[in-house]
C-alpha cells in the first residue's frame, strides 16, 4: 500500500512538473514569437542605401564637372561677343549721327522754291526774248579809221537763279541760256564750269566767273 502511494506521489509530481514545464515552454514560445514579430517590424539598416546614394551623387558630380567647365567657357564667349556687339552698336550710332549732321540732298521744299524761281526766270527770259526780237537802232559812234576796236566780252551763256544751301555748302543755281526745263538746272560750286564759264567765287549777292580769253566776270545774283 505504501509503495502504491509513493508511486502515485511520484507520478503526480512528475505530472505536475510536466505541466509546469509545459507552461514555461509555452511562455517562452510566446516570447519568441513576439520577439520575431518585433524583429520583423524593426526598420532596415539605412547605412547601405545611404552609401549607395553617396556613391551615385559622387558619380553625378564627376559627370557634371566637364559640363560646368564647358558652360563657363560658353559664358565667357557670350560675354566677349556681347562686348563686340556693343562696340559695333556704338560705331553704328556714331555713323548714324554723322550722317544726320552731314548735309542732305535737295528736299521737296528746295525744289518748290527752285521751281518758283524758275517760273520767274522763264517770265524774264520771255521778256528778254520779246525785246531781242526788236533790234534797237544802232547809235554806236563810228570808230575812227585806224583805231583798233576792243573785243567785247561775250554775253553770259547762263542765267543765275540764286544761291542754294545744303548744310554748310553753298551752290549757285544756274540755267543754261535757252533752256526752260527744271531738269537743266545746274548747282555749281567754285571750280565747276557751265558752257565754258568757270565759277570762281560765291559772294553775298554776286558770283564771279572766269571767262576764257576775257578774265573774270561778276554776275549779280537775284
Amino acid at each position: 500500500m505504501k509503495v502504491h502511494r509513493f508511486q502515485a506521489l511520484v507520478i503526480g509530481g512528475l505530472c505536475l512538473g510536466a505541466a509546469v514545464l509545459a507552461g514555461e515552454t509555452y511562455n517562452q514560445h510566446q516570447q519568441l514569437v513576439e520577439l520575431q514579430a518585433a524583429a520583423r517590424n524593426v526598420p532596415a539598416d539605412p547605412a547601405p542605401a545611404l552609401r549607395r546614394d553617396i556613391d551615385a551623387l559622387g558619380n553625378t558630380l564627376t559627370t557634371l564637372q566637364p559640363q560646368v567647365a564647358a558652360m563657363g567657357d560658353a559664358q565667357a564667349q557670350h560675354a566677349s561677343a556681347q562686348t563686340t556687339f556693343s562696340q559695333q552698336l556704338e560705331e553704328m550710332a556714331a555713323s548714324l549721327k554723322a550722317v544726320q549732321v552731314a548735309p542732305s540732298g535737295p528736299s521737296n521744299t528746295d525744289f518748290s522754291a527752285l521751281e518758283q524761281r524758275l517760273g520767274k526766270t522763264e517770265i524774264a527770259l520771255a521778256t528778254l526774248s520779246a525785246r531781242a526780237s526788236t533790234p534797237p537802232a544802232d547809235t554806236r559812234p563810228v570808230a575812227p579809221v585806224g583805231q583798233k576796236t576792243k573785243a567785247k566780252a561775250p554775253a553770259p551763256p547762263l542765267t543765275l537763279l540764286g544761291i542754294e544751301t545744303r548744310g554748310a555748302v553753298r551752290f549757285v543755281a544756274a540755267l543754261p541760256t535757252g533752256a526752260l526745263s527744271l531738269s537743266t538746272v545746274h548747282l555749281l560750286q567754285p571750280g565747276d564750269s557751265l558752257n565754258g564759264w568757270q565759277l570762281r567765287a560765291i559772294r553775298e549777292d554776286e558770283a564771279v566767273f572766269h571767262v576764257p580769253g576775257h578774265g573774270d566776270r561778276t554776275l549779280p545774283l537775284p
